[in-house]
């Protein structure tokens, strides 16, 4: 029977339910609660987002289901519990499942009979927003201003995040921004726990970029310890780094291609994203968690793929750069994202951006298009040089991983999908962390959305917000 679903993303997510979308032909993601057979919650959901859920889960029509991905386990090393929302007592009924792989959740999908119905819900829903709208100049062809709320479950970002957006007609005046749906205090939770158990906690403030955010951890363990590692080590942390930041990148492709209704490019970002979602898995013996540890060096072998693996991605490149081809000789993506939302480089500097968005002010007309194609790019250039790392094979002495930290402070920059990942670590000598402090790069553009969306047509705001790749578990922290 087809299955129509409906997803709520705590901010953990995207990829999950990017790798869904096309996986099977009759399970489908719907836009509104009220068409589903199913709420897919995926975990970790904040108590902020939690009315949200609870609105959207009275919508469902009866007999409704429900069905909760994620582990709900507590302790050191994970998200505080005082964070975290428990979604059984949210949701009376729901089911909960492990995602062992995107098989696994597409199998709950297609059998909700195995969980109970949903029990009534009395929790209180989202409260009413009161906003002030700016006064009004005469026109001749006078309209009303109107308040559109998009969120926090919307499709624009990776995560929730609610927008207010006061239109004149079809045109944005203005915005407010409503952010802290996915936050879960990552950098005060690092701080009550030993530094071994902090690092589950680093892989965490981006979930959809753990390795990044794991790297950033460990180079500045390092930094305090005053120990540099080898280049052979540097380069296999590095290559581990570029096939996530690929993964990223096409995986943002099928749900911006989704955004615009471009079945041909949802089908073709798609096909690329599984291919080097199995090959990745493929690329490393032991997953890169077990070895990209503080002083941490293995052999090659130990950890490293075949080298057909290298071979695929390199074909993958290869195929990324053609679409990159074909997408700018492309005349109607081109008038969907060409000349809108153009960010200047030097405001983009000011508020601290980088990666791909800020790469396509610098080397493109800083336009949607211009980032789409600085993200292509950026995927091509990793998927080689990951490629070369793999097929070259180098090996380095063996190394056990060392978390003897004395006192000191360290600052390290880490490239991520969406920009440069910066991490403050202070070191008193202690069993944990004295001070942690993140800089993400979705956190800059946040600030700036306001501002980007004010003065564009309401379809060309959707696809530029969409267009920025924002990550609200990493903005929200």
């Amino acid at each position: 029977m087809p299955r129509n679903y409906f997803a709520i993303d705590g901010g953990s997510g995207a990829h999950v339910l990017a790798a869904l979308s096309d996986r099977h032909p009759y399970a489908r993601q719907v836009a509104s609660p009220r068409h589903a057979d199913l709420l897919l919650v995926i975990e970790p959901i904040s108590q902020k987002l939690s009315a949200a859920v609870v609105e959207l889960a009275k919508a469902l029509p009866r007999p409704a289901r429900a069905l909760i991905v994620g582990e709900h386990v507590a302790g050191p090393g994970n998200v505080p519990e005082s964070e975290r929302v428990h979604l059984e007592v949210l949701l009376p009924g729901a089911r909960r499942i492990t995602p062992t792989s995107v098989e696994s959740v597409l199998e709950a999908i297609f059998h909700p009979e195995q969980s109970a119905e949903l029990a009534n819900i009395d929790q209180p829903g989202i409260d009413e927003t009161t906003i002030q709208l700016p006064q009004k100049q005469e026109q001749e062809m006078a309209t009303e201003l109107a308040v559109l709320s998009l969120g926090p479950v919307q499709p624009f970002t990776a995560g929730p995040l609610r927008l207010l957006l006061i239109c004149d007609g079809e045109q944005v005046l203005s915005a407010q921004v409503e952010a802290g749906y996915a936050s879960r205090g990552i950098a005060q939770a690092m701080t009550r726990v030993d530094w071994p158990q902090a690092l589950h906690l680093a892989r965490r403030l981006d979930p959809l970029a753990p390795i990044a955010s794991q790297l950033a951890y460990a180079r500045a363990v390092e930094q305090l310890q005053r120990w540099q590692p080898v280049s052979q080590v540097a380069k296999l942390r590095e290559a581990t780094a570029a096939i996530e930041r690929a993964q990223n990148a096409l995986w943002w492709l099928v749900r911006f291609a989704r955004i615009l209704a471009d079945a041909a490019l949802t089908s073709r970002a798609y096909q690329l994203g599984s291919r080097l979602a199995g090959d990745s898995t493929q690329s490393w013996r032991q997953t890169p968690f077990n070895w990209v540890l503080p002083q941490q060096q293995v052999p090659f072998s130990a950890v490293a793929g075949s080298s057909e693996v290298a071979v695929r991605l390199q074909k993958i490149a290869t195929e990324v750069e053609a679409l990159r081809r074909d997408i700018e000789r492309n005349r109607l993506f081109a008038l969907r994202t060409r000349g809108i939302g153009v960010l200047a480089t030097e405001r983009l500097k000011e508020a601290g951006a980088s990666g791909p968005n800020l790469q396509g002010s610098e080397e493109g007309a800083g336009d949607v298009q211009s980032r789409v194609l600085a993200r292509l790019d950026a995927a091509t250039l990793d998927l080689r040089q990951a490629s070369e790392t793999l097929m070259a094979g180098e090996s380095a002495p063996t190394h056990a991983a060392s978390w003897d930290v004395p006192p000191g402070e360290a600052h390290v920059t880490v490239r991520g999908p969406r920009g440069d990942i910066g991490l403050h670590l202070v070191s008193e000598g202690e069993e944990q962390p004295a001070h942690v402090e993140w800089q993400g790069p979705s956190t800059a553009l946040l600030s700036m959305l306001a501002e980007i969306v004010a003065g564009q047509k309401l379809t060309d705001a959707e696809i530029i917000i969409a267009s920025l790749d924002l990550a609200m578990a990493e903005a929200d922290g």
